[in-house]
């Protein structure tokens, strides 16, 4: 097999691999993912892919990819993803992803339980290591702000458990990700009293 087939298979197999992890990217993030260089480059590796990834329309017109059932098999991913009407939540969650640069031990829709006095548990949109510090990711996609104070409360249910402080010797630090500075200055408040920080998504993609 010729050098440029095998890195050729060998881009294609990490882009799959990503898709798998991710669920859903825009051909931008890919692009930067992977080093995709040029748009129109970007537009002809994907494309190229069809094989194993299916796409539509995203409300900006970007191009939004997902594995169909042969990219499923290619690397063993036994999540079926379909066609969404939207997709910003996904979308904000990969722009996250990039920005904390790609942590290897990322991990979507975590299961994080503490058993302490009142066990409690929380299923986090996302959970990964960054500068040697743990942290939990929240996306707020235009959702009813009384669900995410209601998930603030569990966070600090969680804290209150005491559990990861003896273990981390910290607690993690909470990350939201929101559209608007009036939502950013309502989840600070909310979040009174633990370690967060909260992104406007246009900041951070």
């Amino acid at each position: 097999m010729l050098e440029s087939q095998r890195r050729k298979i060998a881009r294609h197999d990490a882009i799959l691999s990503t898709l798998a992890k991710l669920d859903y990217a825009n051909r931008s993030q890919l692009q930067r993912l992977h080093d995709l260089r040029s748009d129109r480059n970007a537009r002809k590796v994907l494309d190229g892919m069809r094989e194993f990834i299916s796409s539509f329309r995203s409300d900006s017109g970007e191009n939004v990819y997902h594995l169909n059932k042969s990219g499923r098999e290619r690397v063993n991913s036994a999540i079926v993803r379909n066609k969404l009407s939207t997709c910003g939540h996904y979308l904000m969650r990969n722009d996250a992803y990039i920005y904390y640069g790609a942590p290897a031990d990322w991990k979507n829709e975590a299961r994080i339980k503490a058993d302490g006095e009142g066990t409690s548990h929380i299923i986090v949109d996302s959970y990964f290591m960054y500068e040697m510090r743990r942290h939990f990711l929240e996306v707020d996609h235009k959702q009813h702000m009384s669900k995410n104070k209601e998930k603030i409360e569990r966070y600090k249910r969680l804290k209150a458990t005491g559990v990861f402080q003896e273990k981390l010797r910290y607690f993690p630090r909470l990350v939201w990700i929101t559209l608007t500075e009036a939502r950013r200055k309502q989840l600070a408040e909310w979040c009174d009293g633990l370690d967060v920080t909260i992104h406007l998504w246009d900041e951070i993609r």
